[in-house]
């Protein structure tokens, strides 16, 4: 039973020494999470980081400090929007439902029997796909 009581002691020093050792690391996140680890277990509350952020994950500030700045609407992507029947603040999978259901609506075979409005629904597809192409464009996908 001493060896395995010996091994365990080990182990617990060196997790305490690892921990030890990580908060004199050169790496400032890494004290700066430690700090903030320590401090959530000692208060159970989330504070501000110092430069007056909130604290988020390392993936939620990359994804924020990685996404494409919103740059302004010009007329023909606010029409694109629109020939969608949707606002310009749309998120992508609405996007991408309303176009799906616009071209089921208006696909040019659902009208082989009547010429006009299969050019109709031709032109109008080309103008549902145009603008979808548009909105891609401007949002990165």
């Amino acid at each position: 039973m001493d060896p395995i009581l010996n091994r365990l002691g080990r182990l617990i020093r060196s997790l305490a020494t690892d921990r030890i050792d990580s908060r004199m690391s050169p790496d400032p996140d890494l004290r700066q999470a430690e700090e903030e680890l320590d401090e959530f277990l000692r208060t159970g509350a989330d504070r501000l980081s110092p430069s007056g952020q909130s604290n988020q994950s390392f993936h939620q500030r990359s994804k924020q400090d990685s996404a494409p700045a919103s740059a302004p609407l010009d007329g023909e992507l606010v029409s694109a929007y629109a020939i969608l029947g949707l606002t310009p603040s749309a998120s992508w999978d609405d996007v991408t439902a309303v176009h799906r259901s616009l071209l089921k609506k208006h696909h040019p075979d659902r009208h082989a029997g009547h010429e006009a409005n299969m050019r109709k629904a031709t032109a109008q597809s080309q103008k549902i796909g145009e603008a979808f192409q548009k909105i891609k464009k401007h949002l990165g996908h």
